[in-house]
């Protein structure tokens, strides 16, 4: 597979992720491991809304109105994405209900209009995470800091499991098998992830870290099912299917 690029990759990932710019260019041959930090990645946009959460907290606003903190950390990590994960999960809704043929499936959600089921998805997710996180936020922090990284383990299981629903594409630019390299990258982001719950919540913690990476490695599966492949869009539904799952997780947990 050539030689590797862990710090171009990583450069991809961010700037793939986020709104964040970096000087590297994808190579011309498409051979990147740009998948196994996605993780990586979730980690940067969960210290953005935990370092929100502390903030706040300091400032004494936290326990008057967690609510209010809850959505302003949900729309700073839309921002902070260019809202590419929610522009997916509109696009996968509109697919998955649009259509009972496969192929039409896949126009509708090429298409770069918005309809009812991508409306209502975006917006049942949104309160669900609103929600999700404001029940919790007063007393736990934690999990606003490593949900983002388990969440993201949903596209890299997307994009090193399965197979691309079409030629070309975002999501085919990013799949293939992962090297040794990038599965430890990933796999350390993962380890810290449930050290961190371990610390903060004990074994509940841990438990709900095992349950966050089923559903990383689950629903990506669903989603493509409905679509013979795995897509951009799929990726980016999973991320926040995941998320939105695990944080209600916790909420109904701690």
């Amino acid at each position: 597979m050539g030689r590797r690029h862990p710090v171009r990759d990583a450069q991809l990932a961010l700037s793939l992720l986020t709104a964040v710019p970096t000087p590297a260019r994808w190579p011309e041959d498409g051979g990147t491991q740009v998948a196994g930090w996605f993780p990586v990645i979730g980690a940067v946009v969960g210290a953005v809304g935990y370092g929100m959460v502390k903030a706040v907290g300091y400032l004494g606003g936290l326990s008057r109105a967690p609510f209010v903190v809850a959505a302003l950390v949900v729309i700073a990590w839309a921002v902070l994405t260019r809202l590419l994960h929610w522009d997916g999960l509109a696009d996968v809704a509109d697919g998955y209900w649009g259509s009972h043929d496969r192929a039409r499936r896949l126009e509708i959600m090429s298409d770069s209009h918005t309809g009812a089921f991508g409306a209502a998805a975006v917006s049942l997710t949104a309160i669900l995470e609103v929600l999700a996180i404001g029940s919790f936020v007063v007393s736990h922090q934690t999990p606003v800091l490593v949900v983002p990284v388990i969440a993201r383990f949903a596209a890299t299981a997307a994009a090193w499991l399965g197979t691309p629903a079409r030629d070309g594409g975002l999501g085919r630019s990013v799949m293939g098998r992962p090297s040794f390299g990038a599965f430890l990258v990933s796999g350390a982001a993962l380890g810290l992830t449930g050290l961190a719950l371990w610390i903060g919540l004990g074994v509940t913690g841990v438990v709900l870290a095992a349950v966050g990476v089923v559903l990383a490695l689950s629903v990506p599966h669903v989603l493509a099912l409905r679509f013979g492949g795995v897509t951009g869009d799929v990726m980016g539904a999973s991320v926040l299917v995941t998320e939105a799952l695990l944080f209600a997780a916790f909420a109904l947990v701690v």
